[in-house]
């Protein structure tokens, strides 16, 4: 590793977690091209951060090694499930080393002011996570790099499906490329950075605790529910899968606690959907699509 992304600087230390816990194992999803690039590297000294707080064990997927066919859109993992897919490639083998994952990193450099299209590809594949998330209380990362712009775009929309699949986003990871090869403000916030998020991921990864969900994930939940409710008979096998799981009645993915004035904000957005959809389609046709979708609230 070269000094550029050494581990060292003012704000580094070495608290490890102690006590008998079984090796956690973290998946590093990249959509890099390159295997010894800048965002690669910056990815290793994650790691090494991440190896300091306690015992972790890193498997790195390159997608580019990886089979993975575009998506055709005939929509039917979503209509009835993954396996009724007719493409055949790598994407289940990696579904299952996802889901047996204690948590994933996702890695990407700064393309056109979004992610790799790779990382899209990769995306897209996956979109069955959107309407069946599976990852609840499993810690997650994003980290990219970029050479002056796009880096807080491409976080943004890596964001969504992260936290949509169910994961917890600890924390992301940015740099501009040639401001971190200089000593200075931006390297030390960046170092600072990296040492904090690394030591709340691995506290996640060794903590039986529940977190409660943020804003952002209730509105998700909210707006999901309520789209798996509307195309129950388009969606049978989202349907089915939320109703097994009691999602379809409860606040959220699963039983927590939440603060009122959240909850009240994890709604706000799915009201405001409403309140236009009834302006668009009017009174009639409004009525009977969510009365029908709210048939089984209670």
């Amino acid at each position: 590793m070269s000094e550029l992304f050494s581990s060292t600087g003012p704000n580094h230390q070495r608290r490890s977690i102690q006590g008998e816990h079984k090796m956690k194992k973290v998946i590093v999803v990249s959509g890099s091209l390159r295997k010894n690039g800048d965002t690669t590297r910056l990815t290793r000294l994650v790691q090494e951060r991440m190896k300091s707080r306690g015992e972790v064990e890193f498997e790195t997927v390159f997608l580019k090694d990886m089979n993975i066919e575009y998506c055709r859109g005939c929509f039917l993992c979503m209509k009835k499930g993954r396996e009724a897919c007719p493409i055949k490639d790598d994407v289940i083998a990696l579904r299952d080393r996802l889901l047996a994952a204690d948590g994933v990193i996702f890695v990407t450099p700064v393309y056109v002011h979004t992610v790799t299209a790779l990382m899209k590809n990769f995306l897209d594949r996956f979109a069955f996570f959107m309407h069946r998330p599976a990852f609840h209380n499993r810690p997650a990362m994003i980290i990219t790099s970029t050479e002056l712009s796009g880096m807080v775009e491409t976080i943004a929309y890596m964001k969504f499906p992260v936290i949509a699949w169910g994961f917890t986003l600890m924390g992301s990871v940015g740099i501009i490329v040639d401001a971190f090869r200089e000593e200075g403000k931006f390297r030390n916030e960046v170092l600072a950075s990296i040492d904090r998020i690394a030591g709340s991921f691995v506290g996640r990864l060794y903590s039986d605790r529940v977190d409660s969900p943020s804003v952002q994930a209730l509105q998700f939940f909210n707006k999901l529910r309520t789209k798996i409710r509307l195309h129950r008979k388009n969606l049978p096998y989202d349907y089915r899968y939320w109703s097994e799981r009691g999602w379809l009645k409860d606040d959220f993915f699963y039983r927590v606690k939440i603060n009122p004035v959240k909850k009240f904000l994890g709604k706000l957005p799915l009201a405001v959907i409403k309140l236009v959809m009834r302006v668009k389609l009017g009174g009639p046709l409004y009525h009977k699509m969510f009365t029908a979708a709210m048939k089984d609230r209670v």
